[in-house]
């Protein structure tokens, strides 16, 4: 098979899908079929499990691969996965550590089905998906974390030998040195697509490693504030399913024949 014309790296929740809803709108729909007839291949880069990311593919079109779980999993074509950093029993531990000091944290792995709905406005069924993780932990807040805290949460996970990111909704436990950078890097080296331009859409803290690391990388919203995402990505003002579209919009204009 020959490499693509280029390679598009997307989120999911708050990019390519609604926000609340979970859905694509009909514009983000037509921006996919744009990418395909100009031989652009779209690969989901989300911290859903690879069970929920499976059948978004089927449902939008999408062969595969993926990476699920914030780079932590790789969905391959034929369907099996590649675990990358440690399982996720391990970061389980290092939360349950975490909140034995004192942070007012709760992960999934404390959580039931209903409590998880609740959260993040997932039916059951979906719910359970979302709790069927291999490689990663997320977790919420009880509280707001104010001034210094989120970076001294980050340095007391680093000390237990893991990293932490955040989410559009959620925050996530992972193994150090593994984001979503990293699953758009491996996915690049199975689909031999070295060389081919590259091109990333986001709108939360967890997508800057990829939007940074691809040749064309936007940012969609105000939700990650304005010092803080790298050098060379471009802000969008839409978010969700419109942000996604303007985005695509802009990587076909610049890679017009």
């Amino acid at each position: 098979m020959s490499p693509p014309r280029g390679v598009l790296f997307t989120d999911l929740d708050g990019t390519l899908l609604d926000f609340e809803t979970y859905r694509p709108s009909p514009q983000a729909v037509a921006a996919l079929e744009d990418l395909k007839r100009a031989d652009i291949m779209v690969i989901p880069v989300s911290s859903k499990t690879a069970d929920e990311v499976r059948p978004l593919l089927y449902e939008l079109g999408l062969p595969g691969p993926a990476v699920a779980e914030g780079g932590a999993v790789l969905l391959r074509v034929d369907g099996t996965v590649d675990v990358v950093g440690p399982p996720r029993s391990e970061l389980v531990a290092v939360l349950d550590r975490l909140t034995a000091d004192g942070w007012p944290l709760r992960g999934f792995s404390a959580m039931d089905v209903g409590e998880v709905s609740r959260i993040t406005g997932l039916d059951a069924a979906a719910a359970l998906r979302a709790m069927n993780r291999l490689a990663s932990e997320p977790f919420c807040t009880m509280r707001t974390l104010v001034e210094q805290e989120p970076g001294e949460l980050e340095a007391a996970v680093a000390a237990l030998n893991a990293a932490v990111v955040r989410g559009g909704r959620l925050w996530h436990l992972m193994g150090t040195g593994v984001d979503k950078a990293t699953g758009m890097r491996r996915i690049q080296a199975i689909i031999g697509g070295s060389g081919v331009p590259t091109a990333a859409l986001g709108d939360a803290w967890n997508d800057l490693p990829m939007l940074a690391a691809a040749d064309l990388g936007f940012l969609l919203g105000d939700r990650v504030e304005g010092p803080s995402f790298p050098e060379g990505v471009v802000r969008l003002p839409a978010v969700g399913p419109s942000g996604f579209a303007d985005g695509v919009r802009r990587v076909l204009g610049a890679w017009e024949d």
